[in-house]
């Protein structure tokens, strides 16, 4: 059975190939499925992306017009093979650690009552373009995050939940996480690093108001739904109700 790994790109033809190189490494820990929905992309990504596929058999494109990262996720959920057990996803500009699947999947196949496990990540300035991995002077957080690669989903996990939110600009990832939580799905919380977050400044959260006014909205939005159901109950991992905007890391 396979994990299926979403990433979605726009523009990222200078870092996507060391997103997918860094899930390529851990080969030998999970049989992956890499599908990359290029969300309308204008620049060599689809020609950089035909390359790749014609090397390594776990590569699927699925291209696009722009519909932001949440309409990206919800095609990448809506193309999931029939043999895929488990999901995650992976930002085309962040970076897979060596280890994190061999670390939480065999968690996940030895408790099947336990629908997803959630790790940390590390906010880093820098990674090294060989080692795939933070340089010897990159500033560095490690943190329990709110962050949709700290997760490792089961398939029946994501078609309960359902798709993003399209209203969300930003924070459809919050948004998506606290509809977890929410569910009464079990987890299990690890210490697993499971992304090295690369701070540049096209991140999107760079746009610090709009960044955090759309994060209140998904918490607003969670906290209106447990208003209307006082049965639903936010059961979550330890990371603080804060973007990491709001944090101040960098």
């Amino acid at each position: 059975m396979k994990t299926s790994v979403i990433i979605p790109t726009f523009n990222r033809a200078a870092t996507l190939p060391r997103a997918i190189h860094s899930l390529l490494r851990q080969r030998d820990a999970a049989e992956l499925d890499i599908l990359v929905i290029d969300d309308g992309s204008t620049d060599e990504t689809p020609l950089l992306l035909a390359d790749l596929m014609r090397e390594h058999a776990e590569i699927r494109m699925l291209r696009q017009p722009n519909t932001g990262v949440a309409g990206a996720r919800n095609a990448g959920l809506a193309h999931l093979l029939p043999e895929t057990e488990f999901v995650t996803f992976l930002d085309s500009d962040d970076i897979s650690p060596p280890g994190r699947f061999a670390a939480d999947l065999p968690r996940l196949r030895a408790a099947p009552g336990v629908a997803l496990s959630y790790g940390r990540m590390m906010l880093v300035d820098a990674i090294d373009p060989e080692t795939l991995l933070p340089t010897s002077t990159a500033k560095r957080a490690d943190i329990v995050g709110i962050h949709l690669s700290c997760a490792i989903f089961r398939r029946a996990l994501v078609e309960r939940i359902g798709s993003f939110d399209l209203t969300l600009r930003q924070a459809e990832d919050t948004d998506y996480l606290l509809r977890v939580f929410e569910s009464g799905a079990e987890f299990i919380q690890t210490e697993t690093l499971c992304v090295y977050y690369l701070r540049h400044p096209e991140n999107m959260t760079r746009n610090t108001e709009e960044a955090i006014r759309y994060f209140a909205l998904a918490v607003l939005k969670s906290i209106r739904r447990r208003r209307a159901d006082p049965g639903i109950v936010l059961r979550k991992p330890d990371f603080a109700l804060k973007s990491l905007v709001e944090i101040g890391y960098f």
